[in-house]
């Protein structure tokens, strides 16, 4: 998959993100897990979420799948904060 830098961070990113808008919500643990590794195999590394996606569930799950199933070192997670429902 094709990489760019990020800015001027030194981070090199893949082209294409994966997005866990669902996760925790209409996906489960075990199609998260085949997505986040199907998409690391593929040279993914840019990986978006927000604590608000599945009432917070998105990061929960993703933090448990890197551990063990995708090394960290291999990933940028992108993330958003303040936007806290009533």
């Amino acid at each position: 998959m094709e990489q760019r830098h990020l800015g001027r961070t030194g981070l090199r990113v893949s082209r294409i993100g994966l997005g866990t808008l669902t996760w925790g919500r209409d996906t489960d643990e075990h199609d998260a897990a085949d997505m986040l590794k199907v998409f690391w195999e593929a040279g993914g590394s840019l990986v978006d979420t927000a604590d608000v996606y599945g009432d917070g569930e998105a990061e929960y799950l993703l933090g448990q799948l890197m551990d063990g199933l995708v090394p960290r070192r291999d990933l940028v997670i992108s993330t958003k904060a303040g936007s806290v429902p009533d």
